[in-house]
């Protein structure tokens, strides 16, 4: 994914919920539901984090300026996405925050065979992945996301 891509992701997610991280939030997160809210609180945590260790301290201004009023997300927007291109670290904490439901994955290395493997998830959302680096083999395997 792309920055561009996952920051607009991270604001569609934090900008309904903005004007209620400063309040009491077990109130307001009925309103939102549960895991909207904590997912949207967990990314302005993390943004707040990584923007407050930039030194000239006008991303964490801009940030507070967003939650204060979130017509301005526009000018966060830009701010992540250029943080992001710079920051695949903090790109991937994002992305895992952004993930629900069950993340199945194997990363094979080496000269490792994944052979005949079965992931089966349920819950109809997830992410199901298999990597291979170098002269790994993967051959026969099974994914699938459903209800049952």
């Amino acid at each position: 994914m792309d920055a561009a891509e996952l920051a607009q992701q991270v604001m569609t997610v934090l900008t309904p919920i903005a004007p209620y991280l400063n309040t009491a939030g077990t109130a307001i997160a009925t309103k939102f539901g549960e895991d909207i809210y904590q997912r949207g609180k967990q990314l302005y945590e993390a943004i707040h984090t990584r923007f407050a260790q930039q030194p000239d301290k006008k991303a964490s201004k801009a940030l507070q300026a967003f939650i204060d009023d979130p017509d301005l997300s526009g000018g966060i927007e830009i701010k992540l996405v250029r943080l992001l291109q710079t920051d695949p670290a903090f790109a991937l904490i994002l992305q895992h925050i952004l993930q629900s439901g069950p993340q199945m994955t194997i990363d094979a290395s080496d000269d490792a065979i994944v052979q005949k493997n079965t992931m089966r998830n349920t819950q109809e959302h997830g992410s199901q992945a298999i990597s291979a680096h170098g002269k790994a083999q993967v051959t026969e395997n099974e994914m699938n996301i459903s209800y049952e």
